[in-house]
């Protein structure tokens, strides 16, 4: 009866619930961090055990109140992504980085929907998965290789691919909507119309985020203090998120062109992102932690054995597709070993830009009927590649001699 009571104050309560969050994902990052895993997994874990899925210490409810925090520290991510893209770093790289880019995310496309077929999977349902399966979320792989502190070629490359990576799925998928595998007479038209409409989506995150990056860099030289330049780069990071909000354009993308103009006017621009980055690992906790908590571990007993056997597939279909493609995309380009051997196993993570996807599969879609399907797969994947990916990028950062913090 009193803990009953303790729950229902601590859900009444957001400051309290916030504070409990920071709590438990502190000392879950610790936990973790004795067995030489990221705190990024302990933080998942801390929400998934506390959260709805098990011992349901926080409901969905309150959790919703805090949704606004994923939505800070997703923009601010975004910011330091487009920050690490100067253009100097993009022609240093050059048509490298662009095929490794490219071939991650066809190897885990091809591979993904040759197998769900070959395993029986309407296609349907294997095409808009293959799609997804492109898709990569940013913020576990930064938030690891901001906590291990790697620097170096292989850093900067990967930072370039992921930041290059979600364009290209939501190009992708905004293509794979328009063919009607029943129909396909009709494609050559509606891909023309759907492809044109994800490139509006772009240009109009590109037109927000160079608009906010100029207004920020004029601003900034007004500041007289440091200070006051984290006030308005925060602000306008908010402002980016809410322009995207309306509008119906992607708040990742925005922020991170605001991120990469702001780094190319001038390149003391990056001082500002350096103390920005001081205020994340705070939101790194209620991101991870929150998202461990929404991740509803209830699905996986919900749905059938086929449907099981079919997101082992696509989960394993997608590491080794991207895994694949980036070590042919180093080979094909001449990069050095560790960007060949190591780089695809940090693109693993994926979550919120993957569930987006699949909400765009409306009742006009010839998909529709396999909407379940696609969404369940696409969520026990995410429950999955987010608890491995953070580990797998670390492996990758150290495979590479690049993690600054040995844990020898």
């Amino acid at each position: 009866m009193i803990f009953e009571e303790l729950l229902r104050i601590l859900n009444q309560d957001i400051f309290l619930l916030a504070s409990v969050l920071l709590i438990f994902g502190f000392f879950f990052g610790r936990l973790v961090n004795l067995i030489h895993l990221p705190r990024v997994t302990g933080y998942i874990i801390a929400g998934i055990i506390f959260g709805p899925s098990l011992f349901q210490l926080f409901n969905e409810n309150s959790l919703a109140q805090l949704d606004f925090i994923p939505q800070l520290a997703l923009g601010i991510i975004a910011l330091v992504i487009g920050a690490g893209l100067s253009f100097s770093l993009i022609k240093r790289l050059g048509w490298g980085l662009v095929l490794i880019t490219l071939l991650q995310a066809i190897g885990a496309f091809i591979l993904v929907l040759s197998l769900l077929y070959l395993f029986k999977m309407p296609l349907e349902a294997a095409i808009p998965l293959a799609a997804i399966a492109t898709a990569t979320a940013p913020a576990a792989t930064v938030a690891i290789i901001k906590e291990y502190r790697a620097r170096g070629p292989f850093t900067e490359t990967v930072l370039a691919v992921v930041a290059l990576d979600d364009a290209i799925a939501i190009v992708l998928f905004g293509l794979i909507l328009t063919i009607d595998v029943k129909n396909l007479a009709t494609f050559s038209e509606a891909a023309v119309s759907s492809l044109s409409a994800s490139l509006v989506e772009i240009l109009v995150a590109l037109a927000i985020g160079v608009i906010l990056g100029l207004a920020t860099h004029l601003l900034v030289k007004v500041a007289k203090e440091m200070t006051d330049d984290l006030i308005i780069v925060l602000a306008v990071v908010l402002l980016g998120i809410g322009l995207a909000s309306i509008s119906q354009t992607s708040a990742l993308l925005t922020n991170m062109f605001l991120g990469l103009t702001l780094i190319n006017l001038s390149s003391k621009n990056n001082d500002i992102v350096i103390n920005l980055e001081k205020l994340t690992p705070p939101l790194y906790c209620f991101f991870f932690v929150l998202a461990g908590a929404h991740l509803n571990l209830g699905i996986f007993t919900s749905v059938g054995f086929a449907m099981l056997g079919w997101a082992a597939i696509f989960v394993a279909a997608r590491i080794f597709g991207k895994v694949g493609g980036a070590y042919l995309g180093g080979t094909f380009s001449g990069a050095s070993d560790p960007i060949r051997k190591y780089l695809g196993l940090t693109l693993i993570p994926q979550a919120g830009v993957a569930i987006g996807l699949t909400l765009l599969i409306t009742r006009s879609s010839s998909y529709y009927d396999f909407r379940a399907i696609i969404l369940n797969i696409t969520l026990m994947a995410v429950a999955f590649n987010e608890i491995l990916g953070p580990v797998c990028t670390k492996i990758a950062l150290f495979k590479a001699k690049e993690a600054a913090i040995d844990e020898s």
